[in-house]
């Protein structure tokens, strides 16, 4: 009885230490990253995937998209847009011991293939969860709050 208990007690132990700690830093690192990733220099569907849940979904620009839908989303932007650039702030931060829940504004700009810039705020919402061992999205949502082309 005693080896069992010692056994369960360890295997316990080794499964909290294989688990990461959701915190502020972690969760608004995982945003980051998620901006990071979405660069139009920089993304790539399959390493943008990595840092979503696979039942990932976004309302953006008055959609409902999956990733797949949101693949093809910003696919289609990236025809006329060459250079994005955002700036996230004013985090407030949820934690839970699996999750955390992300409030913040998102001032960004996309430069066109025709020279205009296109200035947006918006405030954003984000749920991120574990999966597979590491801090992912699975949901965020955006309202624009204001939008201009310059």
């Amino acid at each position: 009885m005693i080896k069992k208990c010692l056994v369960l007690s360890f295997m316990l132990l080794s499964f909290n230490a294989l688990s990461i700690e959701v915190s502020e830093e972690t969760a608004i690192a995982k945003i980051e990253e998620f901006f990071y990733l979405l660069d139009v220099d920089r993304y790539d569907k399959e390493e943008f995937s990595k840092v979503v849940t696979e039942d990932f979904q976004i309302f953006e620009d008055g959609l409902n998209l999956d990733l797949d839908s949101f693949h093809e989303f910003v696919t289609e932007a990236t025809g006329t847009i060459v250079k994005t650039d955002w700036v996230l702030s004013d985090f407030k931060v949820t934690l839970s011991t699996d999750s955390a829940h992300i409030s913040y504004y998102n001032n960004g700009v996309f430069t066109t293939s025709n020279g205009e810039n296109i200035y947006s705020f918006w405030m954003e919402s984000v749920y991120l969860i574990i999966d597979e061992g590491e801090l992912k999205v699975q949901f965020l949502q955006s309202d624009i709050v204001e939008r201009e082309t310059r």
